[in-house]
């Protein structure tokens, strides 16, 4: 188990709040949607955004636009009725992986990214020890800056797993510098170690 502040909430999964907090980032919004229906059972995903503000206000302060630039999510699927005892949560994890990918490309456009398009899916081990299937998405951020219209690349990444209860976890970073690609000179920010973050981030989850 991370060494974070517990969460008394067990509808939702654990996430290292300590870390998170230490690094700027704050809770964005809590969601409780539907991802799948499956065999007439309901998929219900409950969910807790996080946004990287120290990010957002850096880049405010170097005079760039106020927007988001980091998001990181973690859900805790569950289902309704309960899944029947032929059929476990294990069994249903291919289709519930297959929806929350489409949902995921979904959320990307909603954040305003064009472009969006399925890339890689590779193996990672989660720190509980459970294999994890982590898919790249390449996005497109348009955004208006004192310079004229930019358009930013994203790179966003979503992991789904079984470990007791089928979680999935996700988000958001620039592909490039935005020192770079938004005229910044005095932002410092560093694309590989917003994806290392990120992918930390993911591997951290537990239910």
């Amino acid at each position: 188990m991370s060494d974070e502040t517990p969460d008394i909430d067990a509808r939702y999964p654990t996430v290292p709040l300590d870390r998170l907090e230490d690094s700027g980032w704050a809770l964005r919004d809590e969601r409780l949607e539907v991802r799948a229906r499956i065999m007439g059972v309901t998929v219900h995903a409950h969910e807790r955004r996080y946004e990287d503000d120290a990010l957002r206000e850096q880049v405010r302060t170097a005079g760039g636009p106020d927007h988001l630039w980091r998001l990181f999510y973690a859900a805790r699927l569950t289902f309704t009725p309960s899944l029947p005892p032929a059929f476990g949560p294990a069994m249903a994890l291919p289709k519930v992986r297959s929806a929350a990918r489409a949902e995921f490309g979904d959320q990307l456009r909603e954040e305003g990214l064009i472009d969006v398009e399925q890339g890689e899916a590779v193996d990672i081990e989660t720190e509980s020890g459970t294999q994890a299937k982590l898919t790249r998405y390449d996005a497109t951020l348009p955004v208006e800056t004192d310079n004229g219209k930019r358009e930013v690349p994203m790179e966003g990444w979503i992991g789904i797993w079984h470990d007791d209860a089928i979680l999935v976890a996700g988000g958001l970073h620039p592909a490039v510098s935005l020192a770079d690609v938004l005229d910044l000179p005095t932002l410092d920010d560093a694309p590989d170690d917003n994806r290392q973050e990120l992918r930390s981030l993911i591997r951290s989850v537990e239910y």
